[in-house]
C-alpha cells in the first residue's frame, strides 16, 4: 500500500467506479472510539477516586505502570473486537501469525535498525540543543560516570551506604549504559512491553488503521495519531508524562503521537504484520526511561522522549525509514 490506494490484482482504488470505492465507516470509526476512550476514563476516575491524583513520579508512576499494562493498554484491542463482532467479519487477530516465519526476518530487523534510530536521534539531538547550543528545555546529556550516577541517586533518595554501593557497581558511563538500555529494550518489546503493547497497536494500527485507509497513508495516519494522543488524556490529566503541564501536556502528547504514527503505521507495511508496532512500541516504552539518568534540566514539554525533541527525532526516523522502504509495496496484514 502507498498513499492509501490499495491493488488487487491489476484494479485500483483509483480505477473502481465511484460508487464502489471504499469510504470510511464514521460510525464504526466513532463506536470504536467511545469505547476506548470511554473505558480508559473509567479507569483513571478510579485511580482519581482512590487518592491516586498525581502520577508524575514516586508511587504513583509504579501503580500507573500496572495500570497502563493490565488495564489501560487493552482498551483499543478490546474496542476494536468489539466494533468488529458487529460486522461479522473473521477478526483481524486471527490473521496475526499467517506467514510468521516468512516473516520473521523482516520482523526482528525493523525492530533492531528503528531503535538505534531512536535512541541516537533522541541523544543527538539533545546533545546539539542542550549542550552545544545551550538552549533551556531539552536538557544537557550527562557522559561520565560520575555525573550519571549521582543523577541516578537523586532519583532514589534515602540510600544507605551499601546501597549506594551496588549501584555505583551498576551504573557505568553512558555509551555502556545505552548498549545495555538498547538490548534491554528490544528483550522487553518482543517478549512483556510487546504483548501489552499489542492491545494499542491492534487497535490504532490494526482496526482504525485499516478503516481509516480510504483516506490515505498521509491524513490516516495524522487522524490516527490525533486520536491515539487524545487517547491519553486521562492519565495527563493526573500528571502522567508532562508533570506540571497536565492541561497542555495533552496537546504535546498529540504533538509526539502524530509522527509515532507514521513509523508504527510504516513497520506494519513493510513487515505485512501487526506484530512489528507492537515491538516497537514495547520497545519504546522499554528505553524511555534512560533520559531520566542521562538528561539533567530538562523541562518535560521539551526534552526527550516524550517532549518535543523526542517528537521531532521520532518524526526523523519515521521520514528516513518512509523514503529507504520507499519501493515497497504490497498490503498491510
Amino acid at each position: 500500500m502507498s498513499g492509501g490506494t490499495t491493488t488487487v490484482g491489476s484494479v485500483s482504488d483509483a480505477d473502481l467506479p465511484l460508487e464502489t470505492k471504499p469510504k470510511v465507516r464514521w460510525g464504526r470509526v466513532a463506536l470504536f472510539y467511545v469505547l476506548a476512550l470511554g473505558w480508559v476514563s473509567l479507569i483513571a476516575a478510579g485511580l482519581y477516586m482512590t487518592g491516586n491524583r498525581d502520577l508524575s513520579g514516586g508511587q504513583g508512576l509504579s501503580i500507573v505502570t500496572i495500570v497502563l499494562a493490565v488495564a489501560y493498554m487493552p482498551a483499543p484491542l478490546v474496542a476494536a473486537l468489539i466494533v468488529g463482532r458487529l460486522d461479522r467479519r473473521p477478526a483481524l487477530i486471527r490473521t496475526t501469525f499467517d506467514r510468521f516465519w516468512r516473516k520473521f526476518p523482516k520482523l526482528v530487523l525493523v525492530p533492531l535498525l528503528v531503535v538505534a534510530g531512536l535512541l541516537l536521534g533522541m541523544l543527538g539531538l539533545t546533545w546539539v540543543l542542550g549542550n552545544v547550543l545551550d538552549l533551556s528545555g531539552p536538557g544537557q546529556v550527562l557522559f561520565a560516570q560520575p555525573d550519571l550516577l549521582a543523577n541516578t541517586l537523586l532519583l532514589l533518595p534515602s540510600q544507605d551506604a551499601d546501597q549506594v554501593a551496588r549501584i555505583n557497581a551498576g551504573v557505568p558511563s553512558l555509551w555502556p549504559l545505552l548498549g545495555m538500555t538498547y538490548v534491554a529494550a528490544l528483550v522487553a518489546g518482543f517478549t512483556v512491553n510487546g504483548v501489552f503493547a499489542f492491545g494499542e497497536e491492534y487497535g490504532w494500527r490494526g482496526w482504525l488503521a485499516d478503516e481509516l485507509r480510504p483516506l490515505g497513508a498521509f491524513w490516516a495516519n495524522v487522524l490516527i495519531g490525533v486520536l491515539w494522543g487524545l487517547w491519553h488524556a486521562p492519565l495527563i490529566l493526573l500528571g502522567f508524562n508532562y508533570a506540571g503541564y497536565t492541561k497542555i501536556g495533552i496537546a504535546f502528547m498529540v504533538a509526539w503521537c502524530v509522527p509515532a504514527s507514521f513509523l508504527l503505521w510504516r513497520a506494519r507495511q513493510v513487515t505485512d504484520s501487526l506484530l512489528a508496532p507492537a515491538v516497537l512500541h514495547g520497545a519504546i516504552n522499554g528505553f524511555a526511561g534512560v533520559f531520566l539518568v542521562v538528561l539533567v534540566d530538562t523541562n518535560p514539554l521539551i526534552a526527550a522522549p516524550m517532549g518535543l525533541v523526542g517528537a521531532t527525532a521520532v518524526a526523523g526516523v519515521a521520514a528516513l525509514f518512509w523514503w529507504l522502504t520507499r519501493k515497497r509495496s504490497g498490503r498491510t496484514g
